[in-house]
């Protein structure tokens, strides 16, 4: 499945509230502007079938899907650049969302730069990687005999551990990959109170699921 594929996979997710797969983060009248980190093509905010008069704006690093989603919709504005330099200036978001792409991030930066662009009392709404689902995928490496993609996985492994014992992460040393790690309760909690969020709550059902707020 090529990028465009995956996009609009997604999309067809989203904009589906039968669909098991399928989260979407709850929308107040209050959330009049609203950031998703990590956007993609902005499958996320499409599904959330936003007022005319909210302003959103999505931010990925992946110019292809950009591209994508100014074909798809234009009810969004859409930059490019990075969750741990956010292009916005302070105080620019009632509402920050970011599905399954702080796990690629550093996440300490990530979340800084999430609170320093949210208002006070602004919400905040992520959607993780548990632990279980990096060892599951780690299993499968093994099984099938997959030794580079399951040297790789330990190696998320070990550095989701670490930043859930020690508030640490690391930069994967050959290629590109990033800073990828799976996330904890624990591991999470100390990154938001650290980053200046408060009203933690975390949803461990079919989502790894957290919302938070920042401080006043």
């Amino acid at each position: 499945m090529d990028s465009a594929e995956y996009h609009r996979l997604e999309l067809s997710i989203a904009a589906d509230p039968n669909d098991k797969r399928r989260v979407i983060p709850r929308v107040e009248a209050r959330h009049r502007c609203i950031l998703d980190v990590g956007c993609g093509a902005g499958q996320t905010l499409i599904g959330c079938n936003l007022a005319e008069d909210v302003f959103a704006v999505g931010l990925d690093t992946d110019d292809s899907a950009i591209a994508l989603g100014k074909q798809l919709t234009t009810a969004i504005h859409f930059v490019i650049g990075e969750g741990a330099a956010l292009p916005f200036t302070d105080g620019s978001f009632d509402l920050v969302i970011c599905r399954v792409a702080l796990p690629y991030m550093h996440v300490a930066r990530a979340l800084s730069e999430m609170s320093r662009v949210s208002v006070a009392g602004g919400d905040l709404w992520l959607v993780l990687h548990p632990l279980s689902m990096t060892v599951r995928e780690l299993g499968a490496n093994i099984a099938r005999l997959q030794l580079k993609a399951g040297l790789y996985r330990t190696w998320v492994l070990v550095n989701g551990l670490a930043l859930h014992a020690l508030g640490r992460q690391w930069r994967w040393p050959a290629g590109s990959r990033g800073y990828e790690t799976c996330q904890t309760n624990k591991g999470m909690t100390r990154a938001l109170r650290a980053a200046g969020f408060d009203q933690i709550q975390i949803t461990r059902k079919r989502h790894f699921l957290i919302t938070a707020t920042k401080k006043r």
